[in-house]
């Protein structure tokens, strides 16, 4: 027989660890425990044990829940029923050692609050309108871990319009939007399962915890070496700025930078000149500003009063309170403080060691509880460096999507939960090459057009739009390289297929600019237009033209003028006094003008002066209607043809006048008639001739000559016969 014990005998009753684990009751014996736990950090326990089982399989505890609890005050009998204070969390590393005596093997584990799986995933996303509580807990769910206890928040913090989780750990994105918001956070523990606590308040710091049985009193004995002591406390004030700064800028208020000051509440000599200045503070309103200046004074306030200790009490925990005393001098008064950090050291020596080692000691820091933890923001925002591309986006069934400032909605090809639509990015500003106040460019990228978006100060969550580049669906106006010579504007009508373009040709020999407007083309001139063509203009018009001209018109032509009518031609003169410009067309050499149809109105008499040749073609009819008198002037000879019949008519008086002579001349006939009489006066002679007959009238002298002479009456009178001859 031998008086040495196997593995089986080993139990874990009433030693001063314990373990429960996956492996079940007493597979895992404990000797050494270290842990690190704090405000605001992710608790870590570093576990020695010794296992019974010959090969413990990895997957048997890494990222499984463990329960260790430490004796804090021993029970009566020998079940082990004392006051424990217990530990839980995940097992995160497994560390094999070699076997040691009596079958078992050592093992060492790290364990790990749930929380740090957050650790194990990063992402590119977008929290959009959150606040900090609402993505913990979200995070918390997606993970699987039950949701966190955020009573201690007394006062919500704002939701973020538009906040980005770039190629971020969930972890990091979460703690940065807590340091962001002033949240710091702790973790208590019970049996199974452990709970994250989050407070923006002191107000939200835990009282004593049920392993203290309700007391907060901790005994202070400087030096102690016995059970449940402060035996070390020493504190220490650091110096503080005097004042927190900062501003940033909002385009909707361009007036004003957004900015505040916010003193210290611990004030040093000439603290005013100790300013922590910021910029950009990632602020929109004074109100913001004021906020978050708050937040950053109190994170540096914080940092004043701290106290470092040693203890060998068991119930000194993170985040919750207790007060000092001293037995031997109850006239030291202490204030009430709160654990911010601490290192817990457990040795339990009862499996076969040689240490010597205290069972039990901790290294603690603390700060009055009435000081809230705010947390500085120690976790890097990520940084976009250059630009991006994304896509812009829109209601289904809409072209154009722009809000009042021209801004635009974008889905980033990173984002995984994109619905597109624009329903989940915010509105983001679009850079422009010309921007005054409401003068400047305006142009608005469209859904699905890609876009290239930089990001002020490599902020991920302050996009900027700064151009728009093709690619295989929205393709160039043009296909290249065949047109490289073009430069070309185009735009697109508005859920249709017509199309304005401006356009430049730079190819040598066939440059020019081209303007193309899909409906109506307008130009508004406040004073002159000056145009120069050196060659030749042709200006078509479809339909009607209309000129209008206030003032006076001037038409110099060097060559010739022609003018065609396929229909009416019809042109107007008046008299208004109350528009004394005068219209002129001058012609100066031979110039062909062809016209469907040309209506002129002018408020004066328009003289047409002309130096050239003139011709009118007109293929219908011209009248030319005068309110008073009309004349016809030509410096030589005036000749009107007709091919048909021409009627020359008067109401009143006709007159017909020749400087020279007049004759008129007749292919068949030609007949005079009056109603009453007809007088025709000569100054010498009147001559009427019909073949070899002739009357002649002269001063007082009638001849009359022919081969026979009739004279006739009514009833038949003489008839002379003609001459005879000599």
């Amino acid at each position: 027989m031998t008086d040495q014990l196997s593995s089986s005998d080993f139990i874990q009753a009433s030693r001063v660890l314990k373990v429960k684990s996956p492996l079940g009751e007493d597979q895992l014996l404990p000797e050494r425990m270290e842990i690190s736990e704090g405000v605001s950090q992710l608790f870590e326990i570093q576990l020695n044990v010794r296992a019974k089982k010959e090969a413990v399989k990895p997957e048997e505890l890494i990222g499984r829940l463990v329960d260790v609890s430490v004796e804090v005050q021993q029970g009566d009998g020998q079940d082990g029923s004392g006051v424990r204070r217990p530990f839980n969390g995940l097992v995160t590393d497994l560390h094999e050692g070699p076997p040691i005596t009596r079958g078992l093997r050592s093992y060492a584990m790290t364990i790990r609050p749930q929380m740090w799986l957050l650790s194990r995933r990063s992402d590119c996303r977008i929290w959009q309108n959150k606040t900090s509580i609402d993505i913990v807990e979200t995070l918390f769910s997606e993970h699987g871990i039950p949701a966190p206890d955020t009573s201690g928040v007394i006062k919500p913090p704002p939701a973020q319009e538009y906040s980005v989780q770039f190629n971020e750990l969930d972890l990091d994105y979460l703690l940065r939007r807590f340091q962001e918001d002033g949240l710091f956070y702790w973790f208590s523990h019970e049996d199974g399962s452990h709970k994250l606590h989050v407070a923006d308040t002191a107000n939200g710091w835990l009282g004593p915890s049920p392993s203290a049985q309700g007391e907060s009193r901790v005994r202070l004995a400087q030096g102690s070496s016995d059970r449940n002591h402060i035996n070390d406390w020493a504190r220490r004030f650091s110096y503080v700025p005097g004042q927190r700064a900062g501003a940033d800028w909002n385009f909707e208020t361009p007036s004003m930078v957004p900015g505040t000051m916010t003193p210290s509440l611990v004030q040093m000599p000439d603290a005013t000149k100790r300013e922590l200045y910021e910029y950009p503070a990632r602020i929109k309103t004074v109100e913001e500003a004021e906020r978050a200046q708050k937040l950053r004074a109190q994170s540096i306030e914080a940092d004043h009063d701290r106290v470092f200790g040693g203890s060998t009490s068991r119930i000194l925990e993170a985040g919750r309170r207790f007060t000092p005393y001293e037995e031997a001098h109850p006239e030291h008064e202490y204030e009430e403080h709160v654990i911010i950090r601490a290192s817990h050291t457990i040795v339990d020596r009862s499996y076969e060691t040689n240490s010597n080692e205290p069972e039990y000691r901790n290294a603690f820091e603390a700060i009055p509880a009435r000081v809230p933890l705010t947390p500085h923001r120690t976790t890097k925002r990520p940084k976009i460096e250059g630009t991006q591309v994304a896509i812009v986006a829109g209601p289904e069934g809409e072209e154009i999507h722009p809000d009042q400032y021209g801004r635009i909605k974008l889905w980033f090809p990173w984002d995984r939960k994109a619905k597109k639509d624009g329903t989940d990015t915010c509105w983001v500003r679009v850079a422009q090459n010309w921007a005054g106040s409401t003068w400047g460019g305006q142009i608005i990228p469209r859904i699905g057009m890609e876009v290239m978006v930089a990001f002020v100060d490599g902020d991920p969550d302050r996009p900027l739009v700064t151009g728009v580049v093709p690619n295989a669906r929205q393709k160039v106006p043009y296909e290249l390289p065949a047109n490289k010579t073009r430069s070309v504007f185009r735009t697109q009508t508005h859920k249709g297929q017509g199309f304005n373009e401006l356009r430049f040709e730079d190819e040598m020999g066939r440059e020019e600019i081209f303007v193309h407007a899909q409906r109506d083309l307008n130009s508004v001139i406040e004073h002159d237009e000056t145009r120069l063509i050196k060659q030749d203009r042709l200006s078509r018009v479809g339909g009607n033209e209309e000129l209008r001209i206030d003032g006076m018109q001037s038409t110099d032509i060097v060559g010739a003028y022609n003018i065609t009518v396929g229909g009416s031609f019809i042109q107007s003169v008046g008299l208004l006094a109350a528009i004394p410009s005068v219209a002129q067309l001058f012609f100066k050499a031979d110039q062909t003008a062809a016209l469907m149809k040309l209506s002129s109105n002018y408020a004066t008499r328009v003289p047409m002066p002309m130096t050239g040749n003139y011709t009118l073609n007109v293929r219908g009819d011209i009248q030319i209607f005068s309110g008073e008198s009309y004349r016809l002037f030509s410096g030589s000879d005036v000749s009107l043809q007709a091919d048909g019949s021409a009627d020359l008519m008067a109401v009143g008086l006709l007159h017909l006048s020749s400087g020279l002579s007049m004759s008129i001349a007749s292919g068949t006939s030609i007949k005079t008639t009056a109603e009453k009489e007809i007088t025709i006066e000569s100054g010498e002679k009147i001559t009427l001739k019909c073949g070899t007959s002739t009357i002649t009238l002269a001063d007082g002298h009638i001849e009359i000559k022919g081969q026979t002479i009739s004279l006739l009456t009514g009833n038949g009178g003489a008839q002379p016969k003609g001459e005879e001859k000599a």
